[in-house]
């Protein structure tokens, strides 16, 4: 085999790429990973409580190095560098990461997992307006701040629990009246007392200079407030990932990739696994099942194609 020739392309090294990378190298396959983070974006959940066998959790940027250094040692190979393109070619497929370095293989995954979105008002893009409150919440430490969270999920909840405990008070901000977080969090938020829940409650702005002050909000009666804050953490949502797709592969509505009962998509060698796929739960386990699944039917597809 040459050198940068493969028998599997992995694009993401978050669950899903990185247990599908350790599953392929056991099962026989040469494995290359693109991606310059151990673990994916688990670094920004600051305790992952529903992950089986971790009993009161585990903090998701040590589960992630954990299982980067397991695939690690099974013997696949990490590039530390993020895939800029990714070509079809009829056989196979090449990838060309960001040190403009090429690698081919017959078969390819997709794990390039989901960004967040932005709330589409104006000045989305003024700082302060964060998305991990594990890597930046720590900056308001000590500063007596008042931070703002908009969202309606558990990464919403997971991120008013841990600026409570940085924060002197955390505005938690939901556009609907119920909540789609799970019972426990809804719980724990209405255990602390530094944490106040606005119902019913848009953003339609943020105000400020060069750095956010405030929230414009909407109430579901129509009134306009502002919300004077000395930061904002959004939870609003994802969008798949597939800017280094330079060909066109089977999507839903929304964006994400369709696949088979055997994870395919609709280009013959492509494969999909973890958030990027569509789906109907979004959980660091079921990516890594679809990792596992996705590396056991690599195999069996290259098995099948050399006959």
């Amino acid at each position: 085999m040459t050198e940068n020739q493969y028998d599997l392309l992995i694009v993401g090294t978050g669950p899903a790429g990185s247990t599908a990378a350790l599953y392929g190298q056991r099962l026989g396959l040469n494995v290359v990973v693109f991606g310059d983070t151990p673990g994916g974006i688990t670094y920004m959940i600051d305790n992952i409580m529903n992950l089986p066998g971790f009993l009161g959790g585990i903090p998701g940027a040590e589960f992630g190095v954990k299982l980067f250094q397991q695939a690690q040692m099974e013997g696949a190979t990490f590039t530390m560098a993020r895939l800029d393109r990714l070509d079809y070619e009829g056989d196979g497929f090449t990838g060309t990461d960001a040190n403009d370095l090429t690698y081919t293989a017959p078969c390819a995954i997709v794990a390039s997992g989901r960004v967040p979105k932005r709330l589409p008002v104006a000045h989305s893009e003024m700082k302060g307006i964060n998305f991990c409150s594990v890597c930046d919440g720590p900056l308001y430490r000590d500063k007596n701040a008042t931070l703002a969270v908009v969202g309606n999920d558990n990464a919403a909840g997971q991120h008013a629990m841990t600026l409570s405990r940085i924060a002197k008070k955390v505005f938690l901000i939901c556009r609907s009246e119920t909540h789609k977080m799970d019972t426990v969090h809804q719980e724990l938020i209405a255990q602390q007392n530094n944490i106040e829940v606005l119902k019913g409650t848009e953003v339609i702005g943020f105000k400020g200079l060069d750095f956010v002050e405030s929230l414009i909000v909407k109430a579901r009666e129509g009134n306009k407030s502002e919300i004077p804050v000395d930061g904002v953490f959004l939870a609003i949502g994802w969008k798949p990932n597939l800017r280094m797709l330079q060909f066109k592969a089977d999507t839903n509505t929304d964006g994400y990739l369709k696949t088979d009962a055997s994870l395919m998509t609709s280009i013959p060698g492509l494969f999909a696994a973890g958030d990027i796929r569509e789906k109907n739960l979004y959980q660091v386990l079921t990516a890594c099942a679809d990792g596992a699944r996705a590396a056991k039917y690599v195999s069996e597809f290259i098995e099948k194609s050399n006959g």
